[in-house]
């Protein structure tokens, strides 16, 4: 490896990290819009997380951090055959 590519790679680290913190910001606004946008009446529901990624258009990963931080909650139902569903419960509502 040339040392100017390597130089290269270090002065793009700050710019992958402020793009890293804005599409996370990005993310958390969109998931707080997407929410607002669903019917009061339907809110308090469980969310499986594949419902949750096809809605925001992105990986249950970079979800669930934000999740938690909003107060979301997981949860899992089980079941006798030793399967069980995970679904996510939004914060109660005051």
């Amino acid at each position: 490896m040339s040392s100017a590519y390597v130089k290269s790679l270090y002065r793009s680290l700050p710019d992958e990290a402020e793009n890293t913190r804005l599409s996370k910001t990005n993310l958390s606004q969109r998931f707080i819009d997407w929410f607002d946008s669903v019917p009061e009446i339907s809110r308090m529901r469980p969310y499986s997380m594949v419902e949750l990624e096809q809605a925001l258009n992105t990986q249950g990963r970079y979800l669930s951090p934000i999740l938690l931080g909003l107060g979301w909650k997981r949860r899992r139902k089980w079941s006798s055959g030793g399967q069980y569903h995970r679904y996510w419960m939004p914060p109660l509502q005051s």
